[in-house]
């Protein structure tokens, strides 16, 4: 066995980088045994695993280049491999990090992929907030100065993100996917037509709503395309998925926000993803290419000029903060008092207006769809207190935020 201590220009340089980067380093000649070179060893581990099941083996492969293996987890480690004379002698591993900490809705989700115990939760979280953050561009530079310490072998970051990738995924993948195409072109197979789903991103882009139901009837899903071979609901699950991405950027382009595009777009995919019948996800589609097609619709109706676009789209993006017109005036490169006019001739009010009006538009989805108090819907839309809330409330609706509530909520909902 190779020990790492009878190679002692790996570990100088192990302790170098260590010094500057400051992340745990490990030497492992087959995944099994592990040797903490520098850093602080099992605290840094996940408290469910061992090296040799994260590692074992993804390095029993052919490596010959530093790669960045990610665990299912989110921790994040760089192995790198020491070369000498062509020959292999055992690895160096750079890690744990983390990108980010995960949000509640990443860990809900890995426990469940999982089927880990919310027992653990606490556990988890102590974890994850234990380790470094660093970001997956740091790591790729990371790994190539380390290879250069290590091998003295000089590499791009974009050479370590392709052999990352070169070694996660086995290598029949890509041997299947030209099989396939051969296949295809040899039987003269086509899954579908481009000139119709040119003709559905085209009609979503320019918020043909009419002309977009008609295109639909006519629409074969069916034949689309086979993204899952071993279940037909994953495969249309997986076409609907594809549609709403496709479907999202038509609507950019169409000229709604970016933002509430990207946002619509998750929302219709996690509609999606919960359903269990091939006939609710093709409604869902369906309901997905309609919203994109007419919110299209709407905004089109109202051709604004750039700086007013941008000043539409911050506020629409930023009405949970204050917003100033310093600000507005700074995003546009124009004067404030010659914005705030121009706004006026095509808007048909005043920024102030416009402002408590969306807030006021805000509020009424918060009254409907929450049982948030009146007090601290206000306070979250940045309105100073509640009698100003009440006041702007009635100014735009005619009624207060009470009065709306009962009006479309009734009692005991």
């Amino acid at each position: 066995m190779v020990n790492v201590h009878s190679q002692p220009e790996v570990t100088y340089s192990c302790k170098l980088l260590y010094e500057s980067i400051q992340l745990p380093i490990f030497y492992t000649e087959d995944g099994h045994d592990v040797e903490t070179i520098w850093g602080s060893g099992d605290q840094q581990r996940p408290f469910y695993m061992e090296f040799d099941k994260l590692f074992g083996s993804f390095i029993e492969k052919e490596m010959k280049h530093p790669v960045i293996l990610a665990a299912n987890s989110w921790e994040e480690f760089i192995i790198v491999p020491i070369k000498r004379s062509g020959k292999r002698h055992g690895f160096v591993v750079i890690g744990p990090s983390i990108q980010q900490v995960p949000t509640d809705e990443h860990i809900n989700g890995l426990l469940h992929d999982n089927q880990l115990s919310y027992l653990d939760l606490p556990h988890w979280k102590a974890h994850w907030d234990s380790l470094p953050v660093v970001s997956r561009i740091r790591l790729l530079h990371i790994s190539v100065l380390a290879n250069w310490m290590i091998n003295q072998e000089a590499l791009e970051i974009t050479d370590v993100l392709q052999y990352s990738y070169q070694y996660v995924l086995p290598a029949k993948s890509q041997r299947n996917i030209e099989i396939e195409i051969q296949n295809k072109r040899e039987l003269s197979v086509s899954n579908h037509s481009s000139k119709i789903d040119k003709r559905l991103i085209e009609l979503i882009r320019t918020g043909n709503t009419s002309e977009l139901m008609k295109e639909w009837i006519a629409y074969p899903i069916e034949g689309v395309g086979i993204l899952s071979k071993r279940s037909q609901l994953r495969n249309i699950k997986n076409l609907a998925i594809c549609s709403v991405a496709i479907a999202m950027r038509a609507a950019v382009d169409g000229g709604i926000y970016e933002e509430l595009a990207f946002t619509l777009s998750d929302l219709h995919i996690q509609q999606i993803e919960e359903l269990n019948d091939v006939k609710a996800v093709e409604a869902a589609l369906l309901r997905a290419l309609l919203d994109f097609t007419e919110r299209v619709e709407q905004s089109q109706k109202n051709r604004l000029s750039k700086p007013i676009r941008i000043c539409c789209e911050y506020i629409f993006n930023h009405l949970y903060q204050e917003i100033t017109f310093d600000k507005l005036a700074e995003l546009t490169g124009l004067n404030s008092s010659y914005l705030m006019n121009i706004f006026k001739e095509q808007i048909g009010m005043t920024m102030m207006n416009y402002i408590q009006k969306q807030r006021v538009e805000e509020a009424k989805k918060l009254l409907l769809m929450t049982n948030d108090t009146i007090s601290s819907i206000g306070l979250r839309l940045t309105f100073y207190d509640q009698p100003h809330f009440i006041k702007v409330f009635k100014k735009h609706t005619s009624m207060t935020p009470k009065k709306y509530r009962s009006t479309i909520k009734p009692e005991g909902q």
